[in-house]
């Protein structure tokens, strides 16, 4: 082999190895995006959850309330 054509297959390799280096990072950052949705997503979905338990903790009290209010009351503390 003449030490034009070792220059040659030395640069393919490097060529290759760097083509693979960056299809490993692309390939990492895709990875590192998706996972990122995801916690977002599910970050979402979570506060979704609470404000929906809040927002039904709140209608069961205003329901108490108004079961409350709808007893009547009297004046005299021994009366029931």
């Amino acid at each position: 082999m003449t030490p034009h054509q070792t220059l040659i297959v030395a640069a393919i390799g490097g060529l290759a190895a760097l083509l693979g280096l960056i299809l490993v990072v692309a390939l990492a950052l895709g990875l590192y995006t998706l996972i990122a949705r995801l916690i977002d997503l599910h970050n979402a979905l979570l506060e979704r959850r609470a404000h929906a338990r809040a927002q039904a903790a709140a209608a069961a009290e205003l329901a108490t309330l108004h079961a409350i209010d709808a007893l009547g009351t009297t004046t005299h503390p021994k009366e029931k």
